[in-house]
């Protein structure tokens, strides 16, 4: 039976994920195929590479906190909040290299979700679509507002959760009856009714993708409903997510290192927490 790996996006919430990820490597836990959004895309890159252990994670921590990983200053001179050519450029090939070989060459399957802008839609790319500059997984982290548009495979793209927050769905689609789902917010959170933008807002930014403005105006609906596939999946024994034990409280741009680091650290506590059950759920 197909199983999926789902993991949600959020930020700097993700290193919540970066913790999940690290006790399933130390467990040897690998999931056939991983569905990454955001965050999750790029944390799926250092598990399937197999270099996401405590050391790496604790080294990418600190470099989170370098003005040319997120900063005013690279918005104003990049049009991105996050340094997106310093963390897939110098930080992704010379002070933290990726293990490139091992990513290509593992069985373990990707899927980026990254959002259309012409459509509003969820679009994914798999491992044999991915260049070296990981483009996809860049246009999956770039935030409306705070990124710009990222052109690939002629597609123009954005943050994949602002379409599919929690790929499950997608996973359930193609095939993989049972997901092991990674989620950045407690069993509690649900998102409010209003939406992040005003419609107007919108409007005058992407007055080209009137498709995208309405899936941003949908964006708490699309989330939440998520949400509740998860839980009847979960309920139904289909799917086991690992959620934070405790709400988290810090922002999406978070640099707090000692915030980060025990948000890390639950990532870690709250999957060992759940192996045992994990396994009984894997072995089924």
């Amino acid at each position: 039976m197909s199983i999926g790996l789902v993991l949600e996006g959020g930020g700097m919430r993700g290193w919540y994920t970066a913790g999940v990820l690290t006790a399933l490597t130390e467990n040897g836990i690998d999931v056939p195929c991983v569905y990454g959004i955001s965050a999750g895309a790029s944390n799926a890159l250092t598990y399937i590479s197999k270099q996401i252990t405590r050391d790496f994670v604790r080294t990418m921590i600190q470099y989170s906190a370098d003005e040319r990983y997120i900063s005013v200053n690279n918005l104003q001179k990049t049009g991105s909040l996050f340094g997106f050519d310093f963390i897939f450029g110098e930080l992704f090939h010379s002070l933290l290299p990726f293990d490139y070989e091992t990513f290509f060459n593992s069985p373990v399957q990707l899927k980026v979700g990254a959002t259309d802008l012409a459509t509003g839609q969820a679009v994914f790319f798999d491992k044999s679509q991915l260049d070296e500059d990981m483009t996809a997984v860049r246009a999956s982290c770039s935030l409306p507002f705070l990124s710009n548009v990222v052109s690939y495979r002629g597609h123009e793209l954005l943050d994949g959760g602002c379409s599919m927050p929690i790929p499950i769905e997608r996973s359930i689609f193609d095939g993989n009856e049972r997901n092991v789902v990674v989620l950045t917010r407690d069993i509690s959170y649900r998102k409010g009714p209003q939406p992040e933008f005003p419609r107007s807002v919108l409007r005058v930014k992407y007055e080209d993708y009137p498709l995208f403005v309405d899936t941003m105006m949908n964006r708490p609906e699309t989330y939440n409903n998520e949400l509740d596939v998860c839980r009847r999946q979960e309920n139904a024994g289909k799917a086991f997510v690992i959620r934070p034990s405790s709400p988290i409280v810090i922002s999406r741009y978070e640099k707090n290192l000692k915030k980060l680091n025990q948000l890390y650290e639950m990532g870690i506590r709250d999957c060992e927490a759940a192996l045992e059950h994990l396994h009984q759920f894997l072995d089924q």
